[in-house]
């Protein structure tokens, strides 16, 4: 019974210590990862938004859940353009967070998946921006990193006016041809643009009275 009694202590010991070294490292880890998380942010809403920007700042509206705005402006305090943030849990691995540049009248200047668990090699041919580099040219020095690496499923969305798209279907303008093979998550970059697009539709007045 004393065995017992002393293993259940040591166990319970063991467990205490375990927890405890995982609070201080999640605790001591805090503030990097969110810096982490900030710049990656910051560096994904500068690809969907103008060239000349020179501030980003977060809007304040009362949105649902995983939708967020920022505003962007010239080095005189003009605005020049919108970028929408919105999320969907629709994904094949889960989560898939977009981010939707937008110009004053609605057209979408470019779309960039900032965060998805999608399977790679597949799922990934709907989410992911990549360089893709001539091996001459790159040993010649000739090649040089594009500011905003072409996806042929995003590149679709450029170009067009924020509305309700449609995977496969609806009007030209609405419709959205996928990837053989990555409809799940061709589906959940749709969805969570969809979501940006009703959301700007719907706050337009409000967010460019933010500035």
């Amino acid at each position: 019974m004393k065995d017992i009694i002393r293993l259940c202590l040591v166990l319970a010991a063991v467990c205490f210590c375990g927890a405890a070294a995982l609070v201080y490292v999640n605790a001591k880890t805090l503030i990097p990862r969110q810096q982490a998380q900030q710049t990656a942010l910051a560096e994904s809403l500068f690809m969907v938004l103008p060239p000349e920007t020179n501030a980003v700042n977060a809007l304040e509206l009362p949105l649902d859940k995983g939708l967020s705005f920022f505003l962007a402006s010239d080095e005189e305090g003009r605005p020049l353009a919108v970028a929408g943030q919105g999320s969907t849990n629709t994904g094949f691995g889960g989560e898939v967070v977009v981010l939707v540049g937008l110009e004053r009248d609605g057209r979408i200047r470019g779309v960039m998946v900032s965060k998805h668990s999608e399977t790679p090699g597949l799922g990934t041919k709907a989410t992911d921006r990549k360089q893709v580099k001539s091996l001459w040219k790159v040993l010649a020095g000739k090649e040089k990193d594009l500011d905003f690496p072409p996806n042929d499923y995003l590149d679709i969305y450029s170009g067009r006016q924020a509305g309700s798209f449609v995977l496969g279907g609806g009007s030209a303008e609405q419709r959205i041809d996928g990837i053989s093979g990555a409809t799940t998550s061709c589906q959940a970059v749709l969805a969570a643009v969809n979501r940006v697009c009703d959301a700007y539709n719907k706050n337009r007045d409000a967010i460019w009275a933010a500035q």
